[in-house]
């Protein structure tokens, strides 16, 4: 496993490694090297400054949080420092060239926001002069607990104007959580969604508690001490040195400042900290991934390879602002001149029709629900309408299929060529059913994509999209672009295009993005595999984090050889199988790791919650499944004590049926409905149990794990995959049952 360079983010060395000797300064330094095989050399965490030509041709100096970095480049494919923009750069650029279009809508506030670029980048540069204000310098962490609005995006970018990193989460997120974040980023500032938040924080801000750098705290939404009960609050933050500000009275602040002279923008370089996203871990606490300006950079350079975007185009913007995905998309729209609305669960459906989008960054679950909605208003029909829409349909299931192997895309054909014969048979279909192809596209797809009001381009991600989901919108005429990822890689690491329209390969991820490597390796040995052929998904590239937040263990862990385990299994298309036009687009086929992602882009870690149900003592084993799904189901091994109690009962239904825990006796239930009463009851009971973990469905399995037949190891502990395989009648008939 290679050493990587996560000890970088460390503001104190707990116990610093042996010194070496760096002839150019008088100073003791570090040497190591990064994940991509860089040398590093750390020195103490201090400031230095250079004597002129203390550097070597190709060497520059960086920071990443307080530590100052000597990197020696070793690919070129890297953008040296002086020719490096950072994010924060565009906004003076778009003021310039797009200033009188409009940045963002908030149309849910009161009153509504409507900021042109020009203010928008004035917002940003007199909060960013108010945090300077307040103390926020280069290298320092900044917490940002916020959901959607249009000054997320300010707070967020007035952060980095300053050199600073934002340590950012949902304002929603559990209390304990967030108090853990304020405390690891070791932030010197705290910024809240309104006065809900901070009133659940203040626990964790109370004198005596308070984390020892914070030296502020800001309330977007709300005025900070509008009321007796906040000012006695304020009071208390004020007892613990922490001052409360409103959003309103950061901008004064900021423009006080300004007004003696211009804020001249950090000059942030590409190894520089930009941000730290926290996910949720399976210890319990939420992981800190590092990621660089050249990491979101790397990212936001490279969209457009993938999705073609114009000044002046749309989006709704749904998802979380925190989140990855939704964060380095939105930047890149921003960097193109588009406009971003911010709309809401409630308002979504409302606002599709309100602000029709040019573009859609979505999860999954969103398509899925569109799609459901559809489908049933498709199905109200009756009659003779219900036939010609049905027969439609199943025309344009047919054409769609045949169309595939006639491009060269039909994944089905992706290793192996089609026989001559297929290949003759489809495109006799595709011809014959093109025109009706064509009369369902203008007699009812057409009303479907009215409906849909996406006008060019959803862009799904945060889960696989399910095969019929991309079989509908194909269909239908929908654009969608798949793509895949994960936070530690800034996200994506691959998509599919539309531009040609061959590269958007349904089932697939699409191809890398450019400056992206992936590997598909052996699972156990590490050796890399043929084309074709399922194996661990490793990856290197610009995007790739530098490590979790003062957490050396995760981050010697993610890596295997300098290569990033995505924890993903799949396989990457061959290039020199005949007719198909494929090669070297990538599919994923499941998940190496543990972690089960639902269709809401939602991480469940399975370990925490099959610990406590399998503290029943009905129950041996229980191994949840759900992959891609809205909920969560079990297959379950039931102890064989009570199995062999209970063998007369063998009704296959589930239920839910409650259980007395404090009775020794079994209830009087039918098999599944005392077990599933006992999933639930002790699931329900954990003390971080979110209503996402819930277990709608299982199915018993009356043969129990063994280690003779490998669904055991030798430590008693279940091998998932063996039993996925064993059990894959049981998982299958399970999964058909999830939403």
């Amino acid at each position: 496993m290679l050493a990587t360079h996560n000890a970088l983010s460390r503001s104190r060395w707990a116990r610093p490694p042996t010194p070496v000797v760096n002839r150019r300064c008088s100073r003791s330094l570090w040497t190591t090297r990064n994940r991509h095989g860089v040398k590093i050399t750390v020195a103490a965490p201090q400031r230095t400054t250079l004597e002129p030509g203390g550097l070597d041709a190709g060497e520059d100096t960086t920071v990443l949080g307080n530590l100052h970095v000597d990197v020696v480049h070793t690919m070129g494919s890297e953008v040296e420092d002086d020719k490096f923009e950072p994010l924060t750069s565009m906004w003076a650029r778009n003021a310039e060239q797009h200033g009188d279009y409009t940045a963002v809508m908030d149309p849910h506030r009161s009153p509504a926001v409507s900021l042109t670029y020009r203010e928008v980048h004035k917002l940003i540069m007199e909060f960013a002069a108010g945090l300077k204000s307040l103390g926020v310098q280069p290298a320092d962490r900044v917490c940002l607990f916020s959901e959607n609005s249009s000054r997320w995006i300010i707070a967020d970018q007035a952060i980095m104007i300053n050199g600073a990193a934002d340590a950012v989460r949902g304002a929603t997120s559990p209390v304990d959580e967030l108090s853990y974040i304020l405390t690891q980023s070791g932030s010197s500032g705290l910024i809240v969604q309104d006065k809900a938040t901070l009133r659940r924080l203040l626990p964790a801000l109370s004198p005596g508690s308070t984390p020892p750098a914070l030296k502020f705290v800001v309330v977007l939404w709300d005025d900070a001490t509008d009321s007796s009960a906040e000012s006695e609050k304020s009071a208390m933050l004020d007892q613990a040195g922490v001052a409360v500000l409103s959003y309103d009275q950061v901008l004064t602040k900021g423009r006080s400042l300004l007004s003696m002279g211009s804020l001249q923008p950090h000059k942030s370089r590409k190894h520089d900290l930009a941000t730290i996203v926290y996910t949720s871990g399976t210890t319990g606490h939420p992981k800190g991934v590092m990621l660089s300006h050249g990491n979101l950079m790397s990212q936001i350079s490279n969209f457009d390879y993938f999705l073609k975007v114009q000044p002046g185009d749309s989006t709704l913007s749904l998802l979380p602002p925190w989140h990855i995905y939704q964060r380095t998309v939105a930047y890149f729209l921003f960097k193109c001149g588009a406009k971003e609305v911010f709309t809401n669960i409630r308002k979504f459906r409302d606002d599709l029709g309100r602000y029709p989008p040019d573009h859609f960054v979505c999860v999954p679950l969103v398509l899925d629900t569109l799609y459901n909605k559809v489908m049933a208003k498709l199905q109200e029909a009756t009659g003779v309408k219900h036939v010609i829409v049905t027969a439609l349909l199943a025309c344009s299931r047919a054409y769609t299929h045949a169309n595939r192997i006639n491009q060269g895309v039909s994944l089905q054909y992706a290793v192996t060529p089609a026989p001559f014969l297929v290949r003759l048979w489809s495109a006799v279909v595709a011809t014959l059913l093109k025109p009706l192809y064509q009369l369902a596209s203008l007699l009812v797809f057409s009303k479907v994509r009215a409906a849909i009001g996406v006008r060019h381009t959803f862009v799904s991600g945060g889960g696989s999209l399910a095969s019929h989901l991309d079989e509908f919108y194909e269909m239908a005429g929908v654009t969608v672009l798949n793509g895949w990822g994960m936070t530690e890689t800034s996200p994506v690491l691959a998509c599919r295009r539309s531009h040609p329209e061959v590269d958007n390969v349904r089932g697939s991820v699409g191809l890398p993005v450019p400056g992206t490597r992936l590997r598909v390796v052996h699972p156990v040995t590490h050796e890399d595999l043929p084309d074709g052929q399922q194996g661990l998904i490793l990856a290197q590239g610009p995007g790739v984090m530098a490590g979790y937040y003062n957490n050396d263990d995760a981050t010697h862990k993610a890596f295997i050889d300098g290569w990033l385990d995505t924890g993903d299994l799949g396989w990457r298309a061959p290039h020199n199988v005949p007719g198909s036009n494929m090669g070297g687009h990538m599919v994923l086929t499941g998940r190496a790791k543990d972690t089960i992602v639902l269709s809401s882009s939602k991480n469940v870690e399975p370990q925490p919650i099959e610990d406590a149900v399998q503290s029943s003592k009905f129950i041996k084993h229980i191994i949840l499944v759900g992959q891609d799904k809205r909920e969560l189901g079990a297959l379950v091994f039931p102890a064989e004590e009570f199995l062999a109690q209970n063998t007369s009962s063998t009704d296959h239904s589930s239920g839910s049926s409650s259980s007395n825990s404090n009775n020794n006796q079994l209830p009087a239930s039918p098999l599944e409905d005392v077990l599933y009463a006992e999933v639930v009851r002790l699931n329900s009971a954990r003390p971080d149990y979110h209503s996402e973990d819930r277990i709608t469905h299982i199915k018993v399995v009356h043969s129990p794990l063994s280690v003779d037949d490998g669904t055991l190891t030798r430590t008693m502990k279940p091998r998932r995959p063996a039993i996925f395989q064993k059990y894959a009648a049981e998982v299958s008939e399970l999964m058909q049952k999830l939403r």
